[in-house]
């Protein structure tokens, strides 16, 4: 049983960690790319504090999902793991 319980608790660590690296490159790439086109288009002078600005927040939004499902499922592991839930 606390075999299949780590089994599952990676199972979805990791599931929720490519999911969430995938969905939040979508949401920016497509929200910075579309929402930006015409304006990047016209001031090409601000075309590399875009990217600077798209990968900053790009990687700090992953990041934040990241240590967020992390220590949600960090400590739903281990309250399995003590019978507290």
């Amino acid at each position: 049983m606390r075999l299949f319980q780590l089994l599952l608790f990676f199972f979805f660590f990791f599931f929720f960690f490519f999911f969430f690296y995938f969905l939040s490159f979508l949401v920016f790439f497509f929200f910075f790319f579309f929402f930006f086109f015409f304006f990047f288009t016209t001031h090409f002078d601000y075309f590399f504090f875009f990217f600077f600005f798209f990968f900053f927040f790009f990687f700090l939004f992953t990041l934040i999902i990241y240590l967020f499902f992390f220590f949600f499922f960090f400590f739903f592991f281990f309250f399995f793991k003590f019978n507290i839930i």
